[in-house]
């Protein structure tokens, strides 16, 4: 794929990439919350910038896109990652280009490198080298490179709906005791919808949001 004296350099150039990652996960939120990354994310035609407060991070996650924001959902949902960033670290594909991947993950297991687009199917031949290039240079740093788009990402109804979820468990601390009594409730009970979990935790005393709490976290509604 390159030349003996282009691997060599990359291979320099790319020498520390763990340290690297490391340095953006020990890197503390701006006075303002934000994690900063390498490349700072600014409006621009066609994008969403926002901002997920993030519990597992605990700090804001900055994003360009809804397809951005469905994978940081995912991302929060899924109990074998620890921690993740967007737009922080660079990886050197030539002796003069480098790329700054959407996600960095952490994992119990090691880092893994997060790429979002569109459409997978109509990406430039340009990006799709870069892409191989770096798949390349992580997998010889035992880290692991994938790709995602809209037809693997979360749908836009089911990532607003989880959303919703996800800011009203996080609203404020919910007592374990209740957690552990509604898991046994709903575990002996049958629902279809978002508001019959609502009815059975207020039937039982118990905190509306609790039901969030479930259908983010547990997935009980199989989303």
């Amino acid at each position: 794929m390159q030349s003996s004296y282009l691997e060599q350099k990359l291979e320099h150039l790319n020498q520390n990439l763990h340290e690297k990652f490391e340095d953006a996960f020990r890197k503390q939120t701006h006075v303002s919350s934000k994690f900063i990354g390498e490349r700072r994310i600014k409006s621009r035609i066609g994008s969403r910038v926002s901002l997920f407060p993030s519990t597992k991070n605990e700090g804001l996650i900055c994003l360009e896109s809804n397809l951005e924001l469905a994978h940081a959902i995912s991302l929060e949902r899924d109990e074998n990652i620890l921690q993740y960033r967007t737009q922080a670290v660079q990886i050197f594909i030539s002796d003069q280009h480098f790329i700054i991947p959407d996600f960095i993950i952490k994992k119990s297991n090691g880092f893994e490198v997060h790429e979002i687009k569109p459409n997978l199917k109509t990406i430039s031949e340009r990006i799709f080298s870069r892409f191989k290039i770096a798949e390349e240079i992580l997998k010889n740093h035992c880290i692991k490179f994938k790709t995602f788009d809209r037809h693997n990402l979360l749908s836009k109804q089911d990532y607003l709906f989880l959303n919703i979820s996800y800011q009203r468990a996080n609203h404020k601390i919910l007592n374990k005791s209740d957690l552990d009594k509604a898991e046994i409730i709903i575990n002996n009970a049958k629902f279809k919808i978002k508001e019959d979990l609502y009815l059975l935790m207020q039937s039982n005393n118990l905190n509306p949001m609790i039901a969030d709490y479930f259908i983010f976290y547990k997935k009980i509604l199989g989303v």
